[in-house]
C-alpha cells in the first residue's frame, strides 16, 4: 500500500493539488484513471518517466538511485505547486516521483494537470515537469556493472527556464 507523504489533496483557490514521493513502484496508468475519476475536466493532460536503459555516459544501467533530503524536498514542490494552482482557475494537478532504487523502464514520474482548456493543461504540464526535471532538491546515482556515479547534469532542455 503506497502512503501519501505531506499532502493528499491540498486545495488552493479552488484548485486541487496531490504529490507524492514514493520509495515503492508504481503503476502511471491505474494512478492517473484513479485520479481522473475525481478530475474530469475539458482536458487533461498527463507525462510518465521512465529509467533509460543507459547512464550518462552510454553505459548500460543496473540501476538508478535518486536521494533527496526528506522535508525539504516536499515543501519545496508543495510551494511551487501551490504557485502554480494560483496562476489558472479550475487547475488540478498530480505529481508522483520515486526516490530510492529504480530500474531501467520503471516508472520515476507521472505529472497530470486537469484543466478546461487542452492549451492550459498542456502548458502547465510541461511547465511542471521542467520545475521538476531542473530545480527540484533531487540527486540521482547511475549504477552500472563498471560502478556507480553522480549524475552531473540533467538532459539540456534547449532553452531557459
Amino acid at each position: 500500500m503506497m502512503r501519501w507523504h505531506l499532502c493528499q489533496c491540498l486545495l488552493v483557490d479552488n484548485s486541487k493539488i496531490q504529490f507524492r514521493i514514493l520509495k515503492e513502484t508504481f503503476n502511471p496508468y491505474k494512478e492517473f484513471e484513479l485520479w481522473e475519476n475525481f478530475n474530469k475536466s475539458s482536458a487533461n493532460s498527463f507525462f510518465i518517466g521512465r529509467v533509460r536503459p543507459f547512464d550518462q555516459y552510454g553505459n548500460d544501467l543496473r540501476k538508478l538511485e535518486i536521494v533527496h533530503y526528506k522535508g525539504m524536498t516536499e515543501k519545496y514542490i508543495e510551494r511551487y505547486l501551490m504557485k502554480i494552482s494560483r496562476k489558472q482557475d479550475n487547475l488540478s494537478i498530480l505529481l508522483l516521483h520515486r526516490i530510492g532504487f529504480i530500474y531501467p523502464d520503471e516508472p520515476i514520474i507521472l505529472i497530470a494537470v486537469s484543466a478546461n482548456h487542452r492549451g492550459i493543461s498542456n502548458k502547465y504540464l510541461q511547465e511542471i515537469l521542467e520545475f521538476t526535471k531542473y530545480k527540484v532538491p533531487l540527486w540521482k546515482k547511475e549504477w552500472t556493472f563498471k560502478g556507480s556515479s553522480w549524475v552531473k547534469k540533467n538532459t539540456d532542455l534547449g532553452f531557459e527556464l
